[in-house]
């Protein structure tokens, strides 16, 4: 009857060698003990009906503190009235800055859902604004169901495809 030997194979000592040098590497590109990550921080606004009467609807306009989010809006638009509208939302973070557009057309006595997505990162305080817009004179939009949700994250990575 043969004993099991006690002495580790040679097998194991290279796998321990390569994670102890696996372990090294991830010392020194500092990957070895990473920060915990902070829970997200929600900040929601809604109005379950607005009536948009004018040429530029009763929209949002508020301000965010330091740090990256990631914004939605979401609402559904009916048209009240017997001529179609061609109706614009927009989401937007300050001039010149990141932003979001949905344009559409409100056939006559009908509704459509609307949703707009903006990133961004606030190195300091800065504006979150939504609103929309349909031609002067136009019917009256009944702006339903609407919720604008930011949710501050740890990381953001915003980048054009390609």
């Amino acid at each position: 009857m043969t004993m099991p030997s006690t002495a580790p194979s040679r097998r194991r000592l290279r796998l321990s060698a390569l994670a102890a040098v696996v372990a090294a590497g991830a010392l020194l590109a500092g990957n070895v003990t990473s920060a915990e990550a902070v829970p997200p921080e929600v900040i929601s606004r809604w109005d379950n009906e607005i009536v948009h009467s004018n040429a530029l609807s009763p929209g949002f306009s508020g301000f965010l503190g330091t740090g990256s989010y990631t914004i939605t809006a979401k609402l559904y638009a009916e048209n009240t009235g017997a001529s179609a509208i061609n109706y614009l939302c927009t989401i937007g973070t300050g001039p010149n800055s990141d932003g979001d557009i949905t344009e559409v057309t409100l056939a006559p006595h009908s509704r459509h859902s609307i949703f707009l997505n903006v990133v961004h990162n606030y190195p300091s305080t800065g504006p979150l604004s939504f609103g929309c817009s349909k031609p002067a004179g136009a019917s009256q939009v009944l702006m339903k169901q609407v919720k604008i949700t930011a949710v501050k994250v740890n990381t953001l990575d915003n980048q054009p495809f390609g």
